[in-house]
């Protein structure tokens, strides 16, 4: 008697699953249709634009970014500052990859003590960086200037253990 019951409420579950996905479904479609061409009474032109200074940032190359290059942004063009900013955390992100290669192609014998703690050091200073840039990214024009000083020391952070982890490699 319970397994009756049991098998029709998950025959109900399916069934009203089942209708509520095809509802959605053709909601969807009817919110995602064009509109036809006869209702259309307006037109619209496409007017390209220059690039802009966070285009042009994006697309240098990551590897020849600097804190120099973004360091002196105001909050209006924080954009052109996020986007080079994140060209600084890729840039970040692929010396952990390289120092990380450098790790695993290290001799089993070798000594990695003070490696390992500076490697330490260079991926708590990357989410730190991470860190305050996302708060940077919450900060007013009042706070802006002070914010983004702190994500300067952060940089300067990760590349100082960038360099003490390089230096600590003996391959």
């Amino acid at each position: 008697m319970k397994t009756k019951h049991i098998n029709t409420l998950i025959a109900a579950a399916f069934c009203l699953a089942a209708f509520s996905t095809a509802s959605c479904t053709e909601k969807d479609k009817a919110t995602n249709a064009p509109i036809s061409p006869a209702n259309n009474t307006t037109t619209t032109t496409v007017k390209e634009e220059p690039a802009t200074n966070a285009q042009m940032m994006a697309a240098r190359d990551v590897a020849s970014m600097k804190w120099i290059d973004i360091k002196d942004c105001t909050y209006d063009t924080r954009t052109s500052f996020f986007a080079g900013f994140k060209q600084l955390e890729t840039r970040v992100d692929g010396q952990i990859n390289e120092l990380t290669a450098k790790r695993a192609a290290m001799k089993s014998d070798a000594n990695t003590k003070d490696w390992d703690f500076a490697m330490k050091e260079m991926l708590d200073a990357r989410s730190y960086l991470k860190s305050v840039g996302e708060e940077l990214s919450k900060a007013s024009a009042e706070t802006w200037n002070q914010q983004k000083d702190t994500v300067g020391q952060a940089w300067v952070r990760t590349q100082n253990a960038y360099d003490k982890v390089k230096s600590s490699t003996t391959i």
